[in-house]
């Protein structure tokens, strides 16, 4: 099955200040959940690579965490969209996993056999389109969370191309057309 990352705050559900430290933190982005429910209708498998550094910093526990992943499994399932994985850095200082490094999404392509290649990032921050060019996936932006502010300060030319949309279900949309249309130009048998 081809796979489809994603980052947390700012793509799926709605950034927060103090950050996310409960479920009742929780708030989906309008349409994100649609979105992973037709990339899942499309086959894809979806998985999430998030940096949650407020368990080393203490301000929450792992269990708190946990419960918060399980809480936004349930609200996505409850929508029809499925996350296979959700991968976490929890650590406060850089370490290879720790975006804007590339091992958690690097350990989502060894987990599900896919090709770096074939496989997008989804994101709000440079550091997500950092970690993604460090894995070799293609990358996109989306103007939702922290988009806007990435794009105005400026993109590093290293991490180009970037696809941009305005958030996750413009993101989606556009990529299974893509899909499609290379599936209606493609050679037959």
């Amino acid at each position: 099955m081809p796979l489809f990352l994603l980052d947390r705050d700012g793509v799926v559900v709605v950034n927060r200040k103090d950050n996310i430290k409960a479920p009742a933190g929780l708030k989906l982005i309008a349409g994100a959940a649609e979105a992973i429910a037709r990339l899942n209708g499309a086959g894809f498998d979806v998985a999430i690579c998030t940096n949650q550094p407020e368990v080393a910093r203490g301000a929450m526990s792992q269990a708190e965490l946990d419960a918060v992943h399980e809480a936004l499994t349930s609200m996505l399932a409850a929508k029809g969209a499925r996350i296979g994985r959700i991968l976490c850095c929890t650590c406060e200082c850089k370490t290879p996993r720790m975006k804007p490094a590339a091992g958690m999404l690097r350990e989502a392509l060894a987990t599900y056999g896919a090709r770096a290649a074939d496989t997008p990032f989804v994101g709000d921050q440079v550091d997500d389109l950092k970690a993604a060019f460090h894995a070799g996936c293609p990358r996109i932006l989306v103007r939702t969370g922290l988009g806007r502010r990435a794009l105005e300060d400026g993109l590093p030319q290293y991490v180009e191309p970037v696809a941009v949309h305005d958030d996750l279900a413009a993101a989606v949309d556009a990529h299974l057309r893509n899909l499609a249309g290379r599936r209606d130009i493609s050679p037959g048998p």
